[in-house]
């Protein structure tokens, strides 16, 4: 039998958070059997809280002061069904608590966020859960970007770069530079890439993607972006 079966919400918990004993006495009384499971104290006697401090001064991160931790986030997430280590309630949860440990231990579950937004239009306290998710992705990238998946790590960067450079997401090009970041640019040539570009090509999109332009005075903008991002 599992470690900790018996345990409802076991998948919130960590293996070396829970303790079985094969024989049990608590003040002189067996307590063996389905008793003898326990879950370690979660009282945090040195939280450490600039993880909270930075995103929730982040434009993106400031709504997480209003979560009441009623876990409607997570009862939506179409992730979390998938994925039970993705759960934005405890992530949450371990930001405001200053559970540093927990969060960099669980770095490369949060980038498999699919920004659909399910839980931010759920969450009865207006907290904008999808893009608290991110602010706490990015903090985790600064501390341990190591720990990112090389995919998603290509397909943040790329996202970054095409949105400083340009001011809008040019779909082929940040296509193009994420595969380049993969090291796998020859899937550009794929014969499925080639019946895309040609059916683009045929009906106009060509000139309209790659001609997309930027935003009037984007340069003064992107300098404010690369400031507050130093």
């Amino acid at each position: 039998m599992p470690k900790g079966s018996g345990i409802i919400e076991r998948s919130l918990l960590n293996d070396d958070q829970i303790m079985e004993y094969d024989n049990l006495v608590m003040d002189g009384i067996d307590i063996s059997g389905r008793w003898n499971t326990m879950i370690k104290s979660r009282v945090h006697s040195r939280p450490e809280l600039d993880s909270w401090d930075e995103v929730r001064q982040s434009a993106i991160g400031a709504s997480i002061d209003n979560c009441i931790q009623c876990g409607m986030c997570t009862a939506g997430c179409t992730v979390a069904h998938e994925i039970p280590e993705f759960n934005p309630r405890q992530f949450i949860y371990w930001v405001r608590t200053g559970r540093q440990e927990d969060l960099i231990k669980n770095a490369d579950v949060i980038w498999r966020c699919v920004g659909c937004y399910i839980c931010t239009n759920h969450c009865p306290k207006g907290v904008n859960t999808a893009e608290v998710m991110e602010s706490i992705g990015q903090w985790l990238h600064h501390q341990v970007p190591e720990k990112m998946d090389p995919a998603y790590l290509a397909n943040h960067d790329a996202y970054r770069h095409q949105l400083f450079t340009y001011g809008r997401l040019n779909l082929p090009r940040l296509q193009a530079e994420f595969l380049s970041r993969l090291g796998r640019r020859q899937e550009l040539f794929s014969p499925e890439m080639r019946k895309t570009a040609i059916k683009m090509l045929r009906d106009g999109r060509v000139m309209r993607t790659l001609f997309i332009g930027k935003p009037r005075h984007w340069s003064r903008s992107a300098l404010l972006l690369t400031h507050q991002q130093a």
